[in-house]
């Protein structure tokens, strides 16, 4: 069907050469048949062009889609890697969690320990606490000193297990970082779903922005705010994408900036010369919207408010990278600005090092507060013994004070034998003294 014009107009030349062969001489009739020739030719050579542009676009779509089918497979194998490095990741927090349920059944076992310990002691006699007493509860409290000292020592062992899974965490994602740029370097073509508008790529780059913020282990709305309105030392709002809060009441802010058009056409253009105005003309875009964050003067907050670093996310890490190596001062003169260029690999790893930082921090404060309670503990403990020698002090000094006043009843010249020489004189009483008394005399 695709000839069906081109045959039609041969057969319409030949019946009008035919027509015209029968009105024209014979010179005439020879002249019209080397043309019908000419086109004859010319028709064949356009047939056979057609037929090679064909088998050209057929043998390019092969190509193409035996590449996608490639690159398919091999995001698969890293999305697996990835997976099994989260499974790891959760095997050291669940590893993590048993040693922190471990440190607090043995404190528990402590307070138990303190409990018993004293009790044992408030139920022996009062005349038992003697200096012999003494050097046995120091012999208690040694143990316990040295149960306390292996209770600090397994805290900071916990704590640098914590820190060497944070290092290998920081390891794997460096190697997973360098896998997706790889991957993504070989995909630039995907980047014609984003040819919208500008909205459209807005959206799109937040949305891969809540992904990373989703995956990297920190709560909304405690570790950070979305949307998080502001107002700086004049008076003017600010309304930044992402705050991210650190320790010691630090912060840092994440805009989402994407600049793609001038980079989609750069990937897919052929000619030598338009790569080099779409390059220029994507850095151009890249150092604008630097500048625009620049402008938003975020450190005029004030106070806590003001952020310590501004990280400007971009989504696709090629189209970063591509600007870095056209400028090789990029990245170092927005670090000048106290702005990080960040993509979603180097932020992800980013905000999972926020994650090992608040997670090291809470595990810090639990440490330190256990040991405090633990010494808080041992210091009741030692005022309890000193009360309890007091108390025994004070009962053998009562004793003492009776053995005396029952000499006095019961000794020579005592009061017994006088009350009771004046019964045997008649005197009349209503009560009798108990024989114990007299039967001593």
């Amino acid at each position: 069907m695709e000839y069906a014009p081109y045959i039609f107009l041969g057969l319409f030349a030949l019946a009008l050469g035919f027509l015209l062969a029968k009105l024209m001489d014979k010179s005439t009739i020879a002249t019209w048949q080397t043309k019908s020739s000419h086109f004859q030719s010319l028709y064949e050579e356009s047939v056979r062009r057609e037929q090679k542009s064909k088998d050209e676009f057929i043998t390019a779509n092969e190509k193409l889609r035996a590449e996608l089918k490639s690159e398919e497979n091999e995001r698969f194998q890293i999305q697996n890697k990835l997976t099994r490095k989260e499974t790891e990741l959760e095997g050291l927090v669940s590893k993590w969690r048993e040693q922190k349920s471990e440190m607090q059944a043995l404190q528990k076992k402590f307070s138990e320990e303190f409990e018993n310990l004293a009790q044992r002691i408030l139920e022996q006699k009062s005349e038992k606490f003697t200096l012999q007493n003494q050097k046995n509860i120091a012999h208690i409290l040694d143990p316990l000193k040295e149960k306390l000292t292996s209770f600090e020592t397994k805290i900071e062992k916990t704590n640098s297990d914590f820190l060497k899974g944070h290092i290998q965490l920081e390891q794997q994602l460096k190697y997973l970082n360098e896998q997706n740029l790889k991957i993504s370097e070989e995909a630039n073509n995907l980047t014609n779903a984003l040819k919208g508008s500008s909205k459209t790529q807005g959206n799109w780059g937040e949305m891969i922005l809540e992904k990373v913020l989703e995956k990297s282990g920190l709560t909304k709305g405690r570790e950070y705010q979305v949307q998080q309105h502001f107002k700086d030392e004049n008076g003017l709002s600010k309304l930044p994408d992402v705050v991210v809060y650190l320790p010691n009441e630090k912060k840092m802010i994440i805009d989402s900036k994407v600049s793609l058009k001038a980079y989609e056409r750069y990937i897919n253009s052929d000619d030598e010369q338009e790569k080099a105005g779409h390059l220029k003309a994507h850095v151009k875009s890249m150092e604008t919207h630097l500048k625009g964050l620049k402008d938003k003067n975020y450190e005029l907050l004030g106070g806590n408010s003001t952020p310590d670093f501004i990280l400007m996310f971009v989504p696709i890490e090629p189209a970063l990278f591509l600007a870095q190596s056209e400028n090789s001062n990029f990245f170092y003169s927005a670090f000048q600005d106290n702005i990080l260029m960040v993509s979603p690999t180097t932020l992800l790893s980013t905000l999972r090092t926020v994650d090992m930082v608040w997670s090291n921090e809470k595990q810090q404060q639990n440490a330190v507060q256990i040991a405090k309670h633990a010494g808080d503990l041992y210091d009741k403990f030692v005022n309890l013994i000193e009360g309890l020698d007091e108390v025994g002090n004070r009962i053998d000094s009562t004793k003492s004070t009776y053995d005396k006043a029952m000499k006095k009843l019961t000794g020579k010249q005592n009061l017994i034998k006088d009350v009771t020489s004046l019964k045997e004189m008649g005197v009349t009483s209503k009560k009798v003294l108990n024989s114990k008394w007299t039967d001593t005399q």
